[in-house]
C-alpha cells in the first residue's frame, strides 16, 4: 500500500493486449513526472469503443498483472475490472479519493487521448477534480495553449516527452489472427498467456 502523501500515476486503457509500449510509458512516466508508483488499470468496459474488447476483462487483467510482475513501481490495479460496467473515469477518480484518502492520484494521459476529453462523461468535473500528466509522443504533440482551450488547469495539469516504441494492440491482433510472431511487441509472460488461453485468433 502507497505510503499517505504518495504520488500515484493511474494509467487506464483497454490494455487489449498489454504491450511493449504501454510498458515503456509506464515505466519512462514513473521518472519523467517523479511518480512514487503507476498503476495500470485495465477498464471493464470501455466507454469509448464500439466493439467489446477482443478479450475478456478478467483475461486483460491478468495480462496485467503478468506483465508488471516484478517490476519496481509499476501496480496492477482491479478498481474498473471489479466495478465492472463502463468504466467512467471520473467514476474511478472518486472512488480512488474515497477508498485512499491522504493519497494523491493523477491521470496519465496520451496527448492523443487527451484532445478528446470534452467527449468524455462529466468532462467539467473532471478537469475541476483530477490532476493530469499528458505525454507527448513522436506522433502526437499537444501545446500548452490547446491544453488550456481544452479545460485543462495548468495549476494540474502538465506535459511530459516520452520516446516509445511505436506500438499499437491492433498490431499484435492482427499478426495473431494471421499467426504471426509477437514476441517483439508484448512482454514475454503476455505472449506465453495468449499462447496457453489462444486469444485473439481471429
Amino acid at each position: 500500500m502507497p505510503a499517505p502523501g504518495a504520488v500515484i500515476g493511474i494509467m487506464g486503457g483497454t490494455f487489449d493486449p498489454l504491450h511493449n509500449g504501454h510498458l515503456a510509458a509506464a515505466r519512462q512516466l514513473r521518472g519523467v513526472a517523479n511518480l512514487d508508483e503507476v498503476w495500470l488499470m485495465p477498464n471493464a468496459n470501455p466507454p469509448h469503443r464500439t466493439a467489446a474488447p477482443a478479450a475478456s476483462a478478467e483475461d486483460r487483467m491478468r495480462m496485467v498483472e503478468l506483465a508488471v510482475a516484478g517490476l519496481d513501481g509499476l501496480v496492477p490495479s482491479r478498481i474498473e475490472v471489479d466495478r465492472g460496467g463502463i468504466s467512467y473515469t471520473i467514476d474511478t477518480i472518486r472512488q480512488l479519493a474515497r477508498d485512499f484518502p491522504g493519497r494523491r492520484f493523477t491521470l496519465l494521459l496520451g496527448s492523443d487521448v487527451a484532445l478528446q476529453i470534452r467527449s468524455w462523461r462529466d468532462a467539467d468535473a473532471l478537469l475541476d477534480e483530477a490532476s493530469f500528466v499528458i505525454f507527448n509522443r513522436p506522433e502526437t504533440t499537444l501545446a500548452p495553449q490547446t491544453l488550456h482551450e481544452l479545460g485543462f488547469a495548468p495549476a494540474r495539469s502538465r506535459i511530459v516527452h516520452l520516446d516509445t516504441p511505436a506500438v499499437a494492440a491492433h498490431q499484435v491482433r492482427d499478426r495473431l489472427a494471421r499467426g504471426a510472431p509477437i514476441d517483439d511487441l508484448v512482454p514475454a509472460p503476455v505472449a506465453d498467456y495468449i499462447r496457453t488461453h489462444d486469444l485473439y485468433r481471429g
